[in-house]
């Protein structure tokens, strides 16, 4: 927020206020799901008004506030900062839609965990409208053919705007929005220059075309009921064994599948890889994977983002994984080719309020030279949610180039293999990925098709 639309002096703001101000924003829709960034806000709005604010540093926030033990050591240990970043685009997200007309802002300052209190200026709108509102009950009524008119103006006005976002999307003439566009891809040229991303370079080519593919469980349905097995991901296999099988029989009614729903963490992730082709002003089409087919991967780049148990084109390719997905309901990462250091299976752990997810981040060739193909899947869905942010975020684009040039170095070559797959972890808490980590990569041995 704009520091100008604050008043300077914000020490005199009653301490019931401020508290009454706090639990507007946990009760909002940005907050309310989120236990873990609930206990953080709590945490540090009371120490802070109960004169605690050297208190609140990052190790004492871990042990407090996350539960770590004695030996936490926030060096190694993101938690605290992960949240503490989460906490605030929550603020900004809540201010920005529900509290815009709040007049107190409750603020934690980048790089500190003590939080600031301000109170925020009315703006001149507000104060215009209070003065401008006519009295409802002298307010004229207007008769059917005005409300009919203020019907046909909206909706032209909405046709219209429609009209001008899918012009904006195509070939744009307006000269001021072109020169933002140059802006845009100016600082797209920019960042990616700055990544070096070597993951997403055939991606992000000018005019290439992507196409980004979500994934969706298999479920059946019966009488408006649904039912899920996450082993059963086709139709054939329910028909040859398992639970769905028999329920069939004793229910007396066949299951018909579905494919409607798709997991959260798949949701954020197309939300994620959607942004990230936005900030590099590159194209980007989203589909189901059901509605994928062969000649998308001679025409386009595909991501798909999905669960490895998920029935996608993506397993009909016929290139080699070294990661795969244990097919059973524990979700294990195996690893078909251990290298020295590494473990044959990376198990899944769940204990209350915490459990970890692997992801795999698969880069393959596409069906035509300069074609890509990257599967982004997680053994659980907050694990594809985390391969998602892994390969948007600026910050795990780097270390991974850093990675992959040292593997360079290793085997002294001057640039990286094309094709490879890369294992990373993430902690799970209160249902949402955090502290997302590099385990390891692997090259696969593929040549390129037309080459």
């Amino acid at each position: 927020m704009n520091s100008r639309e604050f008043k300077p002096d914000d020490s005199a703001i009653p301490q019931n206020e401020i508290l009454e101000q706090m639990e507007r924003i946990l009760a909002s829709r940005h907050l309310r799901s989120a236990k873990s960034l609930e206990r953080f806000l709590r945490h540090v709005v009371q120490k802070k008004l109960s004169g605690g604010e050297n208190f609140l540093k990052e190790y004492s926030i871990g042990l407090e506030v996350f539960q770590r033990g004695a030996s936490f050591d926030p060096r190694s240990d993101a938690v605290v900062r992960v949240q503490a970043t989460l906490l605030r685009k929550k603020l900004a997200n809540y201010y920005a839609e529900e509290g815009v007309n709040d007049s107190i802002v409750v603020e934690l300052p980048k790089g500190h965990y003590v939080p600031g209190f301000r109170v925020r200026k009315p703006s001149l709108v507000a104060k215009e409208a209070s003065v401008s509102a006519p009295d409802p009950q002298t307010r004229p009524k207007p008769n059917r053919w005005t409300h009919v008119l203020r019907v046909a103006v909206t909706f032209l006005v909405g046709l219209l705007a429609a009209f001008a976002f899918q012009h904006w999307q195509g070939k744009t003439t307006w000269a001021g929005h072109s020169a933002t566009q140059l802006r845009h891809s100016e600082r797209a040229a920019s960042l990616r220059k700055s990544l070096g991303v070597t993951l997403w370079e055939k991606f992000l080519e000018p005019g290439a075309l992507n196409i980004l593919a979500y994934g969706t469980p298999q479920f059946f349905s019966s009488n408006g009921i649904y039912f899920r097995d996450v082993r059963m991901n086709s139709t054939e296999e329910v028909q040859q064994q398992g639970k769905l099988r028999s329920l069939q029989k004793v229910m007396h009614e066949s299951l018909q599948p579905s494919d409607i729903y798709t997991g959260v963490g798949e949701t954020n992730g197309v939300y994620l890889v959607s942004q990230f082709f936005w900030g590099m002003s590159s194209r980007l089409k989203v589909s189901r994977t059901q509605r994928v087919v062969w000649q998308d991967l001679k025409d386009s780049n595909l991501i798909f983002l999905s669960s490895m148990r998920f029935q996608t084109l993506a397993k009909e390719l016929p290139y080699p994984s070294d990661f795969v997905i244990n097919p059973g309901i524990e979700g294990h990462v195996m690893n078909l080719r251990p290298l020295p250091g590494e473990k044959s299976e990376y198990r899944r752990e769940v204990s209350p309020g915490m459990e970890n997810a692997f992801s795999v981040i698969t880069l393959w060739p596409g069906k035509l030279p300069n074609r890509r193909v990257m599967v982004l899947s997680g053994n659980t869905t907050w694990g594809t949610q985390a391969a998602a942010e892994y390969v948007t975020e600026a910050e795990h684009l780097r270390r991974l180039n850093t990675h992959l040039d040292e593997c360079n170095r290793q085997h002294k070559r001057r640039r990286h293999a094309p094709f490879f797959q890369i294992l990373i972890a993430a902690e799970v808490r209160d249902s949402q990925p955090l502290a997302v980590s590099y385990i390891t990569h692997h090259d696969l041995d593929i040549v390129e098709p037309g080459t």
